[in-house]
């Protein structure tokens, strides 16, 4: 909106920032000296519904909140033409997102800044509310930095009663910034104040370390991931300047388990101020019995007393501090789909994630609800006899040490990488005939492809427990996300992450074999008999060709569906450039890697080409499951590296 707009009385002088929902405009009040921070909420936002409710219940919910740690909120209404607005305190100054632009900032600085922070968690979860949304860029700064400095906690905008059954955002979803977001966030469990201090752990992570806590492992899903099942990372490997005693701050406050982190925002800051004077800090009180006790009924004093004595984050003995190296380069690294460090993946499910080791001693598996693209399915035993019909799912079970009893085979046959990982034959499918499958006694049916319809999945939900792909807003169903998937589904979640760092190690030394690859843009086209199409960068061939180090087509994304092509006119060819062109062909006319038959546009379309139309190929980038994966290091790569020699 221009300077000089008019909302409700307020006058608009100029624009604040952005966010998820909409725009923070700097206000002039209608009638008082002063000025406000005006947020707008977006037009194509204002619109829906969903989003109306959430925005309603963010100025209400953040309307009963006092204190002097918590930004606040003054009034809220809707625009001539529906946009609605709430009007908010204004803090001259800047936030520790911004102040960690510069590099990362001094340890006692951000001991103070999560010292003032939890003040207002506590105060929050003291009345049953949540933030949702912890992170440096929400921690507003003003004044000069030190003990004085005024820290203030803002954007409430996603938080929501924490004993409100209501749930605003669809199922599974999850809103929290994934770099601070929770293991029990990502995998769509129901919230307590733990989450919040997961991510203040993360947060603090940050500020001390110029880091967030799994930089560097790869695309958002990998990052999702980490937080489930990789281990908290230490302090004093990223920054050694930072006194050692932060590496137990960080570990217990991002605990996996939440009832082993701190229980209060207080003993997290308590923690900080003991590791920054130098000392070990002591282990975390013992939780309460149930989460809702964790409030306190009525809260304590030092949870709802504003004058409450938190540590002030400034350490004024003899111990001193190095800082970090002067000139210290900003470390940015590109992310890749399978790196070594994305070894710990994670099955994004309903319920929490057990992890069981293998041998018949494992943990019991523990009845688990799973959400899905149709809907939850209850699994209260581990399933023996698996209906695998997704494009991958038999070549991921199996490399999880599960034997499906069935398997969709449209040609009859079944790839010789896959075959020899079959202990007995199992029914090969045409279709998803629900009758073969009941036939083939199947306990569990697993499909994570997209063409599924609500009808079918409804006659193959009738003969056993169906489960389609995780109900992830945004997550690209990538193959490291199906290993974990059914790693949890077959509660198989230990060997799943074994092979992932297996998988991992073997990718990176594939890029350290092969550096010229890092240095080409690659597509993978489609020629089948109905036509010509492009892979997409989140589709099975788009993700193992970029786990090789080669850089996906930036004109082919991934798309919301979750489509692994779209289809392309031949004349259409030159508008997706690449220095390598895969070709992936099954036409008739297909076979002993020729240019024959194909679109006479291939001709002059440029760079590398190299054509795939060996049926065990073509079947492996379809799937690229874990046999797929190594199937195609021991015969694409080859191809491609005669290609490029």
């Amino acid at each position: 909106m221009p300077t000089g707009t008019v909302i409700a009385g307020y006058t608009i002088e100029r624009k604040l920032g952005a966010g998820g929902m909409g725009t923070v405009y700097l206000a002039r009040h209608p009638s008082l000296p002063r000025s406000d921070a005006l947020k707008v909420l977006s037009a194509e936002f204002s619109a829906d519904p969903q989003f109306r409710a959430r925005f309603r219940r963010e100025a209400d919910l953040a309307a009963g909140l006092d204190h002097p740690n918590v930004v606040r909120v003054y009034t809220r209404g809707e625009t001539d033409d529906g946009r609605l607005w709430m009007a908010m305190q204004y803090v001259e100054g800047t936030d520790a997102g911004a102040v960690l632009d510069a590099g990362p900032m001094d340890p006692a600085r951000a001991v103070h800044i999560v010292a003032e922070v939890a003040k207002a968690l506590d105060y929050a979860h003291s009345r049953k509310l949540l933030h949702r949304d912890i992170k440096p860029a929400n921690f507003l700064l003003a004044g000069p930095a030190g003990p004085a400095e005024r820290v203030l906690l803002a954007d409430f905008g996603i938080a929501r009663a924490a004993d409100d059954a209501t749930r605003l955002t669809a199922t599974g979803s999850m809103v929290a910034t994934v770099a601070y977001a929770s293991p029990e966030a990502v995998e769509g469990r129901p919230l307590d104040h733990r989450s919040d201090l997961y991510s203040l752990g993360c947060a603090l992570f940050r500020m001390l370390t110029d880091r967030t806590p799994f930089q560097g492992v790869g695309p958002m899903s990998a990052v999702m991931m980490a937080h489930v099942m990789r281990p908290p990372p230490r302090v004093s490997e990223v920054a050694p300047w930072v006194p050692p005693g932060f590496d137990a701050v960080i570990a217990t406050a991002m605990a996996k388990d939440p009832a082993a982190r701190y229980q209060s925002a207080r003993d997290l800051a308590l923690a900080a101020q003991t590791a920054l004077a130098g000392g070990q800090p002591a282990p975390p009180p013992p939780p309460p019995d149930t989460p809702a006790a964790a409030y306190g009924e009525p809260a304590p004093s030092w949870m709802t007393d504003a004058t409450q004595t938190y540590p002030s984050g400034y350490y004024s003995g003899p111990h001193t501090h190095p800082g970090p190296p002067h000139g210290r380069p900003r470390r940015r690294r590109r992310g890749l789909w399978l790196t070594a460090g994305a070894l710990a993946l994670v099955a994004v499910v309903v319920s929490a994630v057990l992890l069981i080791p293998r041998g018949e001693d494992r943990t019991p598996y523990p009845a688990q609800m799973f959400a899905h693209t149709f809907g939850a399915t209850r699994l209260d035993q581990r399933p023996t006899a698996v209906a695998a019909l997704g494009p991958g799912d038999a070549d991921t079970a199996l490399s999880l040490g599960v034997q499906p009893v069935a398997l969709l085979a449209p040609g009859g046959t079944v790839p010789g990488w896959l075959r020899t990982l079959f202990d007995d034959e199992p029914t090969l499918l045409a279709t998803a005939d629900p009758t073969a499958i009941a036939a083939a006694h199947a306990d569990l049916i697993i499909d994570t492809g997209i063409g599924l319809d609500r009808q079918l999945y409804d006659r193959l939900a009738a003969v056993a427990p169906t489960i389609t792909r995780p109900n992830t807003s945004g997550l690209p169903f990538t193959p490291q996300l199906q290993l974990s998937w059914l790693g949890g589904i077959l509660g198989e979640g230990t060997r799943a992450a074994e092979v992932a760092r297996e998988l991992g190690a073997e990718q990176s030394a594939l890029r350290a074999e092969n550096p010229e690859f890092a240095d080409k843009t690659v597509t993978a086209f489609y020629f089948t008999s109905s036509g010509l199409s492009a892979a997409l960068a989140e589709s099975p061939a788009g993700a193992y060709l970029t786990s090789l180090g080669f850089t996906y087509n930036s004109k082919l994304p991934g798309r919301p569906d979750g489509a692994p092509e779209i289809p392309l006119h031949p004349d259409a060819l030159f508008g997706y450039p690449s220095d390598v062109a895969v070709i992936v062909r099954t036409d008739p006319a297909a076979g002993n890697g020729a240019f024959g038959g194909l679109p006479d546009t291939f001709s002059a379309y440029g760079g590398a080409q190299l054509v795939v139309d060996e049926p065990d190929v073509v079947a492996a980038l379809a799937g690229a499951g874990p046999a797929a994966t190594r199937y195609l290091n021991d015969t694409l790569v080859p191809q491609l590296q005669d290609r490029l020699g």
